[in-house]
């Protein structure tokens, strides 16, 4: 008895670790669940933008921005699935880059982009516009990229073809974004905040759980670039997300 008084807390660490991963394990879905649209709404809109907007995801945007543009010069970049814009943000303070162009969706979130685009005195081109039909002639830009945004895509072969066709040749496409088979641990803390930590007008949208739910596995997302014209994507992974890099030729 008085070694488990010293010990409570390694218990009681296994048993939420072992509550988390049955609560979880409830939850997988083995195959993909579309998320349902909530992410326009002015108050999920509004708390995602104040996410990004934190010191740590600044700090991997920033990153992200610098990756997708090394050794390029005078790039002009298109951000799908923009959001508030903060990678947008990222890129136009590149001095690689010429131009930045972010499209969204969802009007509440090209709101967002381009208010705190203005607080910030940058030249970045927001417009509402879907993935899977683009108002952009061929050739258009030098760099593609998209975060966060694919599993809610209705049309994701479509728009991954949108995609080859805007890029000039040698362009590239980087894609960020979370899978379906994170550990199921993760899955079960991720259920947790959906369920009863979040404010209410995200739990309605069952977000981030529904995000889990609605993205790809690393070999479904190879499937999905190689049936839009991408032969030879490169998937990088870790347990919660991936990146997708590929090029177009310059046939």
């Amino acid at each position: 008895m008085g070694y488990c008084r010293e010990n409570w807390w390694k218990w009681a660490l296994l048993g939420t670790v072992g509550a988390l991963y049955w609560v979880g394990r409830q939850q997988r879905a083995r195959t993909r669940i579309p998320a349902m649209s909530g992410i326009e709404e002015p108050m999920v809109a509004e708390m995602y933008n104040r996410v990004t907007r934190l010191p740590h995801i600044q700090y991997i945007l920033r990153y992200f921005a610098r990756y997708a543009v090394r050794g390029r010069e005078n790039v002009r970049v298109l951000d799908v699935g923009c959001g508030s814009g903060q990678l947008a943000i990222a890129l136009a303070r590149r001095r690689e880059v010429r131009e930045v162009t972010g499209i969204d969706i969802a009007d509440t979130q090209i709101h967002l982009a381009r208010e705190n685009t203005e607080r910030l005195g940058l030249d970045i081109n927001f417009l509402v516009a879907d993935a899977a039909e683009m108002p952009f002639s061929d050739a258009s830009f030098d760099v593609v990229v998209s975060t966060m945004s694919l599993h809610h895509w209705e049309q994701p072969e479509s728009a991954l073809r949108e995609i080859r066709r805007v890029l000039a040749p040698g362009g590239s496409l980087l894609l960020l974004d979370i899978r379906r088979d994170a550990p199921t641990v993760f899955l079960g803390a991720m259920t947790m905040a959906t369920r009863y930590l979040l404010p209410e007008p995200v739990r309605e949208t069952s977000e981030p759980l529904a995000s889990f739910q609605a993205a790809y596995k690393p070999w479904e997302i190879a499937l999905l670039a190689c049936k839009a014209g991408w032969p030879e994507p490169r998937i990088t992974t870790w347990p919660i997300g991936m990146l997708v890099e590929a090029e177009k030729g310059t046939e």
